[in-house]
């Protein structure tokens, strides 16, 4: 009997965690098609793990203290609710920052249907990802407080990222139009001075105006003496 009592309490979970896990799934795909290009650069941070685990670190350690026992703590309804919403800021921000680990995930298992619907990579990433968080004891307290905390390191360092690259970006596409009409000044003056297009020139069909000249100038030659004079 008491084995069956265990087992029916876990079961009354089951429900509450499914959705839970369907909560989590909409964040990620609501965060992936509204911010696809910050999504893209936190699956990027993931190829350094230590890097965005060390950043989350330095993130949420400060951020839950400050809300939940600084400010939290304080006898003020209203003080108490901004710290509850400090305190939460990290794992926010760790569910979208992890939208780039399950974007990885999900490229690492390709699918036909990935280039047309890209989304799916999120959606398999998903449901892989909240089925380790689910593994007692490693998925609860050692897979789930790495996921919020490398997701919030990679999604901080992502932001960081868009500036440079647009920056140089411009540089780059200001630089290219001055180049292109030296390079055509070039080609033209090289393709006049060709020995094909002196050809050109001389084979071309003469204008009147040129032979109205042409019939001029020999009017006005004098006339040929002949030789018996």
């Amino acid at each position: 009997m008491p084995p069956e009592i265990d087992i029916n309490q876990i079961l009354k979970f089951l429900p509450v965690i499914l959705v839970l896990m369907m909560i989590i799934q909409g964040y990620l795909l609501i965060t992936t098609a509204l911010f696809p290009k910050v999504i893209n650069n936190a699956r990027i941070q993931y190829k350094k793990p230590i890097r965005i685990t060390l950043v989350g670190l330095a993130i949420t350690i400060p951020t839950f203290l400050l809300g939940f026992k600084v400010i939290g703590n304080l006898s003020i309804p209203t003080a108490q609710a901004i710290g509850f919403l400090i305190g939460v800021l990290p794992l926010i921000a760790g569910i979208i920052g992890s939208a780039g680990l399950c974007q990885l995930i999900g490229h690492g298992l390709p699918s036909p249907t990935d280039q047309s619907q890209n989304w799916k990579r999120v959606w398999r990433g998903g449901w892989v990802l909240n089925l380790c968080y689910l593994l007692p004891i490693v998925g609860w307290f050692i897979f789930l407080p790495w996921g919020i905390i490398s997701g919030c390191g990679a999604l901080i360092l992502s932001l960081g990222k868009n500036k440079p690259t647009n920056n140089k970006s411009r540089g780059r596409n200001s630089q290219r139009p001055q180049r292109e009409p030296a390079n055509n000044l070039k080609n033209t003056e090289t393709k006049k001075e060709s020995p094909r297009s002196v050809r050109q020139q001389r084979t071309q069909i003469p204008n009147r105006d040129s032979v109205n000249s042409q019939n001029r100038q020999r009017n006005q030659r004098p006339p040929r003496s002949s030789k018996s004079e």
